[in-house]
């Protein structure tokens, strides 16, 4: 290094370094490595100034700025005034630019844990959503999130294709559970040699009687001789299928907020109709 030329930032010292930095009112923690592109970025956002005025000639007469005129260095520089990634090639940086040019902030989260991923995937999973109709700059311009991913069009072709392949397995499965439940029909009784409860009458009369608080009028073994379809359970089975309808049926305005509140009204619903026939 000559005597008469300026040391580079690589050159200089840590106590040198933060001395530039306190005269560009800058942070001066951290390591020297640290320091160092702290100031080569200010360098930077100063150089993208610089190249806004360098390239004015470069603008057409609407005022748009010629990006594919500027070099790799000067978009760069105009990235980091919008807080935009600076990584890729140089028609990635002039994509960027011109997606990103009327948004700021910062550097969006990577598309594979984006929450615009995951609402795109919901909308193309609805069936009725108007995402189906649209095109791809239409859909680029129905969320000002999609805008801030250069490759959006990739990531849309992959996800609908990732979609096309999750309804078709989806589907297959259904097709083998049908065929699988048709080839292996249930037998009317379980292994303990009692009906199943689910599809036996007991069930929906066990509901009424419970909505009618039966079941505080009378023990279990009691509301058991009241019907012939309870005989079909053995004592103690039918005792426990009492508790739980009558844990059910009091739990059932929270399952409306933690479930499915349309479900479990259509629930309550069908069995207050049942109860006052």
């Amino acid at each position: 290094m000559s005597s008469n030329s300026s040391p580079t930032l690589e050159e200089m010292t840590v106590k040198k370094l933060r001395s530039l930095l306190r005269q560009k009112n800058l942070p001066v923690s951290g390591r020297r490595c640290d320091l160092i592109a702290r100031l080569q970025n200010s360098t930077g956002r100063s150089a993208g100034s610089a190249a806004n005025n360098n390239t004015a000639k470069n603008e057409g007469g609407d005022g748009q700025m010629d990006l594919e005129a500027l070099k790799v260095d000067q978009l760069k520089s105009l990235l980091r005034q919008k807080g935009l990634p600076v990584s890729g090639r140089k028609h990635e940086l002039v994509q960027r630019l011109k997606n990103g040019s009327k948004k700021g902030g910062p550097k969006p989260k990577a598309w594979q844990h984006s929450d615009a991923k995951k609402d795109l995937k919901r909308a193309l999973l609805d069936p009725t959503s108007s995402i189906h109709n649209m095109s791809l700059e239409n859909v680029r311009r129905s969320d000002d999130r999609f805008g801030q991913y250069p490759n959006f069009a990739k990531y849309y072709d992959d996800l609908k294709r990732q979609v096309r392949e999750e309804k078709l397995r989806v589907h297959q499965d259904d097709v083998a559970a049908e065929k699988y439940r048709r080839s292996n029909p249930r037998s009317h009784l379980n292994q303990r040699g009692y009906p199943h409860w689910d599809t036996h009458p007991a069930k929906k009369l066990l509901e009424v009687d419970v909505a009618n608080n039966m079941h505080m009028k009378m023990t279990p073994i009691q509301l058991r001789g009241t019907n012939n379809a309870y005989k079909d359970f053995p004592p103690d089975v039918f005792a426990k299928r009492v508790n739980r309808e009558v844990s059910k049926q009091k739990a059932a305005q929270f399952w409306a907020f933690k479930r499915n509140k349309r479900g479990m009204k259509n629930y309550l619903r069908e069995v207050s109709e049942r109860a006052n026939r």
